[in-house]
């Protein structure tokens, strides 16, 4: 075993080297051409930015990117871009978790359409459910942003907007198959006028899976998923528009549980809707209002008999306003409400909680400048007020060099498992608990040239407050405001184009550590580096992914110690006539034996080809 963990060790190595290598000749090297894209966020700010306008350290993941990247899961689209990092408990369907930038999992806010998502009993979102062809774009903001949206977002926020339409009528589809007895396919018709535009989607995905975990059930784990997405908006002829979103999917997941003789498995559904109406009472004021509801629900069985059943709704609402107080200067004000209700054959001494959030922003641009600041302030049933605050500054040297300074607050409020959950062997939750707070500093520089465009971002984020279940009596388990965190990053990025080839690549310096026992954090990797590269010849695309992590730990003791590994991905793209074309990628090309969590397996080499029908 310390063979094979060296050779991952030095593997792991290897590649990051390598990979350092490509990007600084990519940076010195003679390289031109590269088209710069003008990409909006909304996600920053709470409005319309492009890159150059936003302060906070933001990634664009578009309907292009997905397609390019051939990607079916949200891991192989996003994981060791800037301060992200996936953990999973087995392939397709298995939980998963992302931590941005060293922090917990449940203390990245994640959004679809606007809506927040995710069980209020675990505290984060469904990862492993969402489907990537029912996605137009994803944000992701690194960084607190609780100034904005509240709770959750210590760690940053990734929203994820579903497909819209365009003028005229389209159709298109796909269907693929690959390792593992994989079947995917989905079908979309979209269109519309000048004023009212349409989009209907449906996605299956069935896989045989594989054994999730090592020496314990020795069966075969599959999944399965089928989802729709819609979305319909209009325009009246007062500048109005209305718009309505909805998606949702639900599927089986078979998993191996405690008892090795026994076959579990899970029915879920994961839900989103939002209906939003926007209009501009005057030239120098926009108004947003938006209602919605997402759900996560999952009810569980062993040997087919029902074992568990957890549901989360959250209805929630927002009424922003928009005031364009000079050429550049914007304040952002608002209201927020969020209900969480939850439901199941769990008991919880409490079953709803109310949240009110009045928040305020103002952003503007200066000669050689930019200055954002914000002010939130929550009133939850749970715990009270809390108030969260941000100042970020942006000063611009010359005109392809700028430099950022950032601090932020934010917090985590408890979740009801924290608060409220009632065991009848003597542990419960305490409703006694504040929520985790923190506090992050940042500066950064960006810059672009003619070949593409790099930046640099390092930060501290200190993180109070934090939840841990303590033994309070024998078999007796209380959570407790016991625990610090102190994380420090270093971020970089760079997009380029070389001989024809356009690079995207990042690196990330991370030391997360929990500052009473001086331990690494679990479940975290000390570098990761992501590098895509992608050519067109003609009628034919070819591309590559590289990922590595180094090592982790998967326990806070720092005693199970899982060694770093590197991926190679392969991807091959053929136009064969008007509107058809051809799809096939490697993934784990040299099969490579990995985990991100101790005693899971990860899938082997994978090949999947699909057959695309997209008519320009």
């Amino acid at each position: 075993m310390n063979q094979i963990a060296e050779h991952h060790r030095r593997a792991s190595a290897r590649a990051c080297i390598l990979s350092s290598l490509l990007l600084l000749m990519m940076a010195s090297g003679n390289v031109s051409g590269l088209e710069q894209l003008e990409t909006m966020n909304v996600t920053a700010t709470r409005t319309a930015r492009t890159a150059d306008e936003t302060l906070a350290s933001v990634t664009v993941i578009t309907r292009e990117d997905i397609e390019k990247s051939q990607a079916k899961e949200v891991v192989q689209l996003m994981d060791g871009l800037p301060g992200v990092s996936f953990t999973s408990y087995g392939g397709y369907g298995k939980t998963t978790s992302l931590n941005l930038r060293g922090t917990n999992a449940s203390q990245v806010l994640v959004l679809v359409d606007g809506i927040r998502v995710g069980s209020a009993t675990l505290g984060e979102p469904a990862w492993q459910h969402i489907p990537l062809s029912q996605v137009e774009r994803i944000e992701v903001v690194r960084g607190p942003v609780s100034h904005l949206y509240g709770s959750d977002a210590i760690g940053g926020v990734v929203q994820i907007f579903t497909r819209k339409g365009a003028k005229g009528t389209h159709v298109d589809g796909e269907i693929g198959y690959g390792t593992y007895n994989t079947f995917s396919g989905n079908l979309g018709l979209s269109g519309g006028t000048d004023s009212t535009r349409y989009s209907l989607r449906l996605t299956h995905l069935d896989t045989e899976g594989f054994d999730s975990t090592v020496g314990n059930n020795p069966d075969k784990d599959g999944y399965r998923n089928t989802s729709f997405s819609g979305n319909l908006s209009h325009s009246f002829g007062n500048g109005a528009k209305l718009q309505f979103t909805g998606t949702r999917a639900e599927g089986n997941n078979q998993y191996d549980g405690f008892d090795p003789n026994v076959d579990y498995d899970e029915d879920f559904v994961q839900q989103a809707m939002n209906l939003k109406f926007l209009y501009s009472p005057a030239a120098w004021w926009d108004v947003s209002l938006a209602a919605g509801e997402s759900r996560d629900e999952s009810e569980g069985y062993a040997d087919g008999s029902r074992a568990f059943v957890f549901e989360t709704r959250r209805p929630q609402a927002s009424w922003q306003n928009d005031f364009m107080v000079s050429d550049d200067g914007v304040l952002t004000a608002g209201l927020d409400f969020l209900r969480d209700e939850v439901d199941g054959t769990t008991e919880y001494s409490e079953t709803t909680r109310d949240n009110y959030g009045i928040f305020a922003q103002y952003q503007d641009r200066y000669e050689s400048g930019d200055i954002n600041v914000g002010l939130r302030h929550d009133d939850n049933e749970s715990f009270g007020g809390h108030t969260t605050g941000n100042l970020a500054l942006g000063y611009d040297a010359n005109d392809s060099l700028r430099l950022i300074a950032s601090y932020g607050t934010a917090f985590k409020a408890p979740t009801f498992n924290d608060l409220y959950y009632q065991d009848p062997w003597g542990s419960n939750g305490n409703p006694d608990l504040e929520p985790e707070e923190s506090s992050s500093f940042e500066v950064g520089l960006e810059g672009t040239q003619a070949w593409g465009g790099w930046s640099l971002r390092a930060y501290r984020t200190d993180i109070d407050n934090l939840i841990q279940w303590v033994q309070i009596a024998p078999w007796t388990w209380q959570p407790q405001n016991i625990s610090s965190a102190r994380i420090d990053g270093l971020e970089t990025a760079l997009t380029a184009r070389l001989a024809g080839w356009n690079f995207v690549g990042s690196l990330t310096f991370l030391d997360p550590r929990d500052r009473n026992t001086g331990n690494l954090l679990p479940a975290r990797s000390k570098r990761t580096l992501r590098l895509d590269a992608d050519q067109r010849f003609g009628n034919t695309g070819l591309g590559a992914t590289l990922r590595a992590h180094s090592y982790r730990y998967d326990d806070v003791a720092n005693n199970i110690r899982l060694p770093g590994y590197g991926l190679l991905d392969l991807r091959l793209a053929q136009h064969l006539t008007k509107g058809w074309s051809v799809r096939a990628q490697i993934k784990n090309l040299f099969d490579k034996d990995y985990q991100t969590r101790f005693g899971y397996n990860e899938p082997g080499r994978e090949i999947f080809v699909s057959l695309v029908y997209q008519p320009d």
